[in-house]
């Protein structure tokens, strides 16, 4: 199975002002780091031209400094849900710069399904690895998944 690689700055410039992006991670194990921060960057830019760019986040849980502190800093978050304990986006949200919905993690992926949070346009996945025969191997990220998550289920060789 042959893959296209992208470079961070190349996937980050795919996401557009207004959209919803979904992250991996289960505090900041498991969170993107390299594209979330290249977005940042992008955001940044994008504002020091006079350009609006925003986008809205939902996770599985906090994701860190890595994902909520950088997109906060370059003001690029206008929503985030569920669950944060990042200083600079809780600063934010109580200054009324950050919509924000904290809901109990088990009840992210039935909202998301019902569109209660909108619709997701981009996910952005940690993995540590990608193989010749089309394996992903993903990183710590499991906390809120589906059901057929298999690679969360115990005994799975990719858990």
């Amino acid at each position: 199975m042959t893959y296209n690689f992208m470079t961070a700055a190349e996937a980050a410039s795919l996401i557009k002002d207004g959209e919803i992006i979904a992250l991996s991670g289960f505090t900041p194990a498991g969170s993107p780091k390299a594209v979330t921060a290249e977005l940042a960057r992008q955001a940044e830019e994008k504002h020091a031209r006079g350009e609006h760019f925003q986008v809205g986040i939902i996770t599985g849980a906090s994701t860190g400094d890595s994902c909520d502190g950088v997109l906060t800093r370059a003001h690029a978050i206008h929503f985030r849900a569920p669950y944060t304990t990042n200083t600079d986006f809780r600063k934010a949200v109580n200054a009324g710069e950050i919509n924000y919905t904290d809901i109990h993690l088990s009840q992210v992926a039935q909202r998301l399904r019902s569109g209660f949070l909108g619709h997701v346009t981009t996910a952005i996945i940690e993995a540590c690895e990608i193989t010749e025969d089309g394996r992903i191997y993903l990183t710590a990220r499991c906390g809120n998944y589906s059901d057929n998550c298999s690679s969360c289920r115990p005994g799975d060789s990719r858990a």
